[in-house]
C-alpha cells in the first residue's frame, strides 16, 4: 500500500511535535513494508498512492485542496489545537471582537503576507476558517484525534463526526531503551518558544527561585517578541539551546531530573510520554488535552495558582527517586504498536 502524508508547508523549517508525529508513522509503516511519501502543502501528490493521510485540522487551507481533489480514501489526524488561551493574551482586543476561528483566518492570511507560508486558495479566503474547517471533515473519511477530549472539542466546534478514530502518539524506540544510570538535576522545557508554549511564565519562576532549567527550542519566526521577552526575564541560572532531536534529546532527558511542560494548550504532548519513559519525573499545566492524554505518567499543576505551582515544582527537584513507569505501558506506546491501530483506520 502506497501512503502520502500531506504536511504543512513549514513542517522542516520549523520543526514541531507535528513533525516527529508524520516522521515516525511513514517510518513505522516503512518497516511493515509499506510505501510511504511526506508531501508538504503546494507540492504535487505522487502517482498511485492509496491513502492521503492529511494533518492539522486547523489548518484548512493547506489540506482541503488535496482533499476535494483526490479520489481515494482520506484519512485526516486532527493535532487540533487550541490557541484560544495564548491569542487571547497575545491580542486581547482582536480576539474579542473576531474569536477563536476568525483569528486563525487572519493568521493564515498574515503568514502568506509576511512570506513565512504559502497563499491559501482562493476559496479558503471566500469561505472563511471555520467553513473551510467543516469542507475538511466533510470531505475526510476517518477522522483520528489523539484523545476523546480532542473529538469532543471537535464536535462541538463544527457538528457531528460521521467516523473518528482515537489513536494516541507513539514513543520511538530509542527512547523506550533504559536511561543511563547518570546523577540528574535541574528542570527541561522543550517547544518551540511562543505564545502558546508559555515558557515565560517558568522562566520568570525559575529565575526568582534559582532553579537550573534548559529551554529547548527555536524562537517562532512569526513570534520573534516572546523569544526576545523569554531572554529578557532570564536569570543566570536559565540555559537556552536550539531544537534537539534523536541522541542529542535523549541525552537532555537522561541528564535532567523534571520535564516541565507550561503549554496553554497541547493536543497530545509526546516529550512528556518520552521523558517519563527515560526516568523523568513530568509536570505539566491543567488544561485539555493533557489532562487526559499525560494522566498515565504524569502529574497535573494549576499554572493559575504560581505558589502552589512552585511549591510542586521545588518538591519534585527534591525528590530523590527516579520516576519508573511501567514498562509493559510504555512498550504498548511504541509507534510499532500505534501504526497497527493506524492501518485499521486506513481499512
Amino acid at each position: 500500500m502506497h501512503i502520502a502524508f500531506l504536511a504543512r508547508k513549514t513542517l522542516f523549517s520549523q520543526p514541531g511535535g507535528d513533525t516527529v508525529q508524520v516522521e515516525q508513522t511513514a517510518s513505522a509503516l516503512t518497516r511493515l513494508g509499506h510505501t510511504t511519501s511526506i508531501i508538504l502543502a503546494g507540492q504535487p501528490l505522487p502517482a498511485n498512492i492509496d491513502i492521503l493521510h492529511g494533518f492539522n485540522l486547523i489548518r484548512p487551507a493547506d489540506v482541503l485542496p488535496y482533499f476535494l481533489k483526490f479520489k481515494g480514501r482520506k484519512v485526516l489526524s486532527s493535532i487540533y489545537v487550541d490557541y484560544s488561551l495564548a491569542d487571547a493574551q497575545r491580542f486581547p482586543i482582536l480576539f474579542k471582537f473576531v474569536g477563536k476561528h476568525g483569528l486563525e483566518y487572519i493568521k493564515t492570511v498574515g503568514r502568506a503576507t509576511n512570506g513565512s507560508d504559502r497563499w491559501p486558495r482562493f476559496r479558503y479566503v471566500l469561505f472563511g476558517q471555520k467553513r473551510s474547517a467543516k469542507r475538511l471533515l466533510a470531505a475526510t473519511d476517518v477522522l483520528i484525534t489523539s484523545s476523546q477530549s480532542e473529538a469532543e472539542r471537535i464536535q462541538a466546534d463544527f457538528g457531528a463526526i460521521k467516523n473518528q478514530r482515537t489513536i494516541p502518539l507513539g514513543i520511538a524506540s530509542e527512547f523506550l531503551a533504559p536511561p543511563y544510570d547518570t546523577e540528574r538535576q535541574g528542570i527541561l522545557v522543550l517547544g518551540r518558544l511562543e505564545w502558546l508554549k508559555n515558557q515565560k511564565t517558568v522562566i520568570e519562576w525559575a529565575s526568582k527561585e534559582n532553579w537550573p532549567m534548559t529551554i529547548i527550542g527555536d524562537a517562532n519566526k512569526n513570534q520573534p517578541g516572546y523569544f526576545a521577552q523569554c531572554q529578557k526575564v532570564a536569570g543566570p541560572t536559565i540555559h537556552f539551546r536550539p531544537y534537539a532531536t534523536g541522541d542529542e534529546l535523549l541525552h537532555e532527558l537522561q541528564r535532567h531530573k523534571v520535564l516541565l511542560i507550561p503549554s496553554h494548550f497541547e493536543s497530545f504532548s509526546l516529550v512528556g510520554w518520552e521523558a517519563a519513559a527515560q526516568g523523568m519525573n513530568v509536570l505539566f499545566n491543567d488544561v485539555a488535552d493533557m489532562k487526559e492524554t499525560l494522566a498515565p505518567i504524569g502529574t497535573a499543576l494549576d499554572f493559575s495558582n504560581a505558589q502552589t505551582a512552585i511549591q510542586a515544582i521545588q518538591a519534585a527537584l527534591d525528590d530523590p527517586s527516579e520516576q519508573k513507569k511501567s514498562q509493559e505501558l510504555l512498550e504498548s506506546r511504541s509507534w510499532d504498536q500505534i501504526v497497527k491501530q493506524i492501518l485499521e483506520a486506513y481499512a
